[in-house]
């Protein structure tokens, strides 16, 4: 019953707009003079003014509405693709986006979540790229739309020099993802439009140079102390920054970029959005941004990545090449990850999969062309065979990363057990191991298990995941336990 169910809750709030009688009343409009919200108001301006400011939050509510109602719209044309991870994402965006107003968005992530398995109409195991090209030029419309109407309310609101207005201008750069650019009268331009010229000027005020061009100082560059100008190199997907060498960013960017179909072969998905590397190539650099945005925790670690803005932060300072090399792919996978699901995984499996890609040996160069999915380094497998570095099952499983790395040592074993792990679980423990930990994936990406709304990913539930795991694999752990030190020492 789980399709009739689906149809009619998606169809009672996809149907025309008019059937959500949401449409609001048509409202007052700006008089003459009123844009701007003079200095001096007529009495009859002041009443205006006062109606609209009671009018905005029927208007902002039928907005976010119809934005909600658009991704899952493309939510379900996803699930009946057999996009899975999209399908969920949309599910997902359709509440965050609507800001919780969609009542029709939350039943169908409700269902999706209870349902489970018989929610899904297929599981592709093959994604080709038109199918996923097809899928990037339906979410590119539908956040184009939204865009649109969410300048008309900021213009609206503008009109009656309410400061709503400019929260919402405010708000439409901050999704851009280019540098401000100006028309002939200073205005910055969006999509569709343009903002007043006063928050136009003071916005140009709190900008940040980059390449010789203006940048809005987004909540990521806001935490980086007296950063004034930056050097970028970028393409469709990802875009690296760095206060040091354009070369090494460039490296950088060449690899990131090499490492990128693999991934959407592998996953069988792509970031809709670019993901961002910031490279802190001076002394002291990285443990100021670290500071400034209370993010201590990540002192031991020489990156890290960020779902909320899909940018990872790497400590470059006096690191060779190779390793930064690593270090890059490593994090950059993590953001790949977070681009197309928010389920959240267990530190194992999200370290042992970055590892596979960003790992050192797990991928090399030669001649400009990369080659992936490699053995890892002698020096990081030769403490794992000594036998006394391995942690049993049960502690890799229940594992904390951020922990694990408070010891060096023992933090880089970690990284290395849950990407050993993970490769017996593929290709060294049988076909039937092999076929749980894919139903695992599937499962946990299908549910957006740990996922919670408007939270970002790491901020997730580890437990749901964990738990399905153990459910899994519950009559195998002794079995893969002896399996799995005999694996070790073959690498």
């Amino acid at each position: 019953m789980i399709f009739p169910i689906l149809a009619m809750t998606v169809g009672l709030w996809l149907g025309p707009h008019s059937a959500t009688g949401l449409e609001g009343p048509s409202g007052p409009q700006p008089g003459p003079g009123e844009v701007g919200a003079p200095a001096q108001e007529t009495k009859l301006q002041k009443n205006r003014r006062a109606k609209a400011k009671a009018e905005f939050p029927k208007r902002k509510r039928k907005v976010l509405v119809e934005s909600g109602h658009r991704h899952l719209n493309l939510g379900v044309w996803c699930r009946d693709k057999g996009l899975t991870s999209q399908a969920t994402m949309e599910f997902l965006l359709a509440v965050e986006v609507s800001e919780h107003k969609h009542p029709g968005a939350k039943k169908v992530l409700g269902i999706m979540r209870g349902y489970g398995d018989s929610f899904w109409k297929k599981r592709r195991k093959t994604f080709p790229k038109g199918l996923l090209d097809q899928y990037e030029k339906r979410s590119k419309k539908v956040v184009a739309k939204n865009a649109k109407e969410r300048l008309g309310l900021a213009e609206w609101a503008q009109g009656f020099g309410l400061e709503e207005g400019e929260q919402e201008f405010r708000a439409l750069i901050a999704q851009g993802d280019g540098p401000l650019e100006f028309d002939k009268k200073e205005r910055i331009k969006v999509s569709g439009g343009t903002l007043p010229v006063d928050l136009s000027v003071a916005i140009r005020g709190e900008a940040v140079q980059i390449n010789g061009r203006l940048w809005m100082r987004d909540e990521f560059l806001s935490q980086i102390p007296g950063v004034e100008s930056i050097h970028e190199v970028e393409n469709e997907r990802i875009r690296v920054r760095t206060m040091g060498s354009p070369q090494q960013a460039q490296e950088v960017l060449n690899a990131c970029t090499a490492l990128l179909p693999v991934l959407a072969k592998d996953t069988g998905g792509r970031p809709k959005e670019r993901l961002n590397v910031f490279l802190f190539s001076k002394e002291g650099a990285y443990g100021d941004y670290l500071s400034a945005s209370q993010l201590q925790g990540f002192e031991r670690a020489k990156g890290f990545a960020m779902s909320g803005t899909l940018t990872a932060c790497l400590d470059t300072f006096g690191m060779s090449d190779e390793d930064v090399r690593s270090l890059a792919l490593h994090e950059v996978t993590h953001l790949f990850v977070y681009g197309i699901t928010r389920t959240r995984m267990p530190d194992w499996y999200s370290e042992g999969f970055a590892e596979t890609y960003g790992g050192q040996g797990c991928h090399s160069v030669a001649g400009g062309k990369y080659r992936f999915h490699q053995v890892m380094a002698e020096h990081r497998l030769s403490r794992l065979r000594a036998g006394e570095n391995i942690l049993p099952l049960a502690e890799l499983l229940a594992g904390d990363a951020i922990k694990q790395r408070a010891n060096p040592d023992a933090g880089l074993d970690f990284y290395a057990q849950s990407w050993a792990f993970l490769r017996f679980l593929r290709t060294g423990a049988g076909d039937g191991a092999r076929e749980k930990l894919e139903h695992w994936e599937a499962v946990c990406r299908g549910k957006a298990l740990g996922a919670i709304l408007d939270k970002p990913t790491e901020a997730g539930e580890v437990q749901p995941a964990q738990a399905l795991f153990a459910e899994l694999f519950q009559d195998d752990m002794a079995r893969l336990e002896t399996g799995f030190a005999e694996y070790v020492k073959t690498l």
